[in-house]
């Protein structure tokens, strides 16, 4: 998701972005939405805890899905599907920060 904003500085147009990853099985059990901001914390958020909030919360300078993210939340998606004893079909889009390494 991209807004637009007003200009900025030097004529050129000002650009937020955030990226959301949601994720469900095809039975519809809902995990928690991915969210990557390039704040760690936001100011509507003061004084709460962001893991209490119902998503999980990255962030990073462009507020892109990084490979190291992509890599973190596998890994921690997998050890949540192995203690539950659980096989998995995962499927993802070909996206760059997939592609530059085997998971």
């Amino acid at each position: 998701m991209m807004v637009k904003s007003a200009d900025s500085k030097g004529g050129k147009q000002a650009k937020e972005s955030i990226t959301i990853s949601f994720r469900a099985s095809a039975v519809g059990e809902k995990l928690k939405p991915l969210m990557i901001w390039k704040l760690k914390t936001q100011r509507c958020f003061k004084g709460k805890v962001i893991s209490k909030l119902g998503i999980h919360w990255k962030s990073n300078r462009k507020a892109w899905m990084t490979a190291a993210t992509f890599e973190e939340w596998l890994t921690d998606f997998d050890q949540k599907m192995a203690k539950e004893g659980r096989n998995i079909l995962l499927t993802l889009e070909n996206t760059t920060c997939h592609k530059h390494q085997t998971v």
